[in-house]
């Protein structure tokens, strides 16, 4: 079980590192592309201590074509979700992500030949629903409501865009994995989306902050990315993608708690029961 905690402690790393990203950007007045890229440039300390330990190794022929689609698949994904969190409530933003492991049980299946078991499927199902019911107050114009803005707003429809890239990048991630170890491909995969942001960042701001990654903030920021890629391929390593997504959801739980606590955001009691859904959903991947 030590997957579970491991996808725990990246579904929290992440939140936060959401919750640092949205206030850099929204109050404190930072480019959502400078964020985005400290991110990952930053994240490399923690996984630069991980190849220490883990150390270099043999590298698997499918590592040569499934890394670069890794990384031009989560740079167009990133710039979707950096986006989203910058112009909406962090408290929806996140949960939309949910929808990823609906997403994984096609993509795994297809791609990796993984199917996940009745009760692991019954517990993303229930994810999904949970974040269904998280924005349940916009049913009051009909219970398709939730569901047709995710058509109307540009928000919702780049966060689901983002899902269903991730979807299916952790398939060929875990391709990438596989031919590697957990502290390469976390090293490779940072200096890959820090390399593939640079021509992102000179046309839409002209510059390169490196003098911002030294600020505690920014610091804190990479930290936490890094800690949670590691986190999140050590578990998806040990076992089925589809279940390591499905817990990893409990950072829509976080980000909830901290819209309210941080950000004073509105609908918090139906997101909480919302979240009560997804915390059986997880039970139900856990218990698989």
């Amino acid at each position: 079980m030590l997957w579970a905690l491991a996808a725990f402690v990246a579904s929290f790393s992440w939140a936060t590192a959401d919750l640092i990203s949205k206030h850099l950007m929204n109050h404190r007045g930072e480019n959502r592309y400078h964020t985005l890229w400290a991110r990952f440039i930053a994240s490399n300390i923690p996984m630069g201590i991980a190849l220490w330990f883990q150390g270099v190794p043999h590298i698997g022929p499918n590592f040569w074509w499934a890394y670069p689609t890794v990384i031009v698949g989560d740079t167009v994904a990133s710039i979707f979700y950096i986006t989203a969190l910058q112009e909406a409530p962090i408290s929806l933003t996140v949960p939309l992500l949910s929808s990823a492991p609906l997403f994984m049980l096609l993509t795994s299946s297809v791609i990796l030949r993984e199917f996940p078991s009745v009760r692991g499927s019954l517990g993303v199902i229930l994810v999904v629903t949970g974040a269904y019911l998280l924005n349940l107050h916009m049913a009051k114009g009909g219970v398709l409501m939730p569901l047709k803005e995710l058509v109307r707003s540009k928000a919702s429809r780049l966060v689901m865009g983002a899902a269903f890239i991730f979807s299916i990048d952790t398939a060929f991630g875990k391709m990438v994995l596989q031919s590697t170890n957990v502290a390469f491909f976390g090293l490779t995969y940072c200096l890959g989306m820090g390399v593939a942001m640079l021509p992102v960042l000179l046309y839409k701001t002209g510059t390169v902050p490196v003098k911002k990654l030294a600020t505690p903030s920014f610091f804190a920021l990479g930290i936490l990315f890094g800690t949670g890629i590691v986190s999140f391929l050590y578990a998806m390593g040990e076992t089925n993608i589809a279940y390591v997504s499905g817990v990893g959801r409990l950072s829509m739980v976080i980000a909830v708690l901290y819209g309210k606590f941080f950000f004073k955001e509105q609908h918090i009691s139906q997101r909480i029961a919302g979240s009560l859904v997804i915390l059986c959903g997880v039970v139900l991947i856990l218990l698989h």
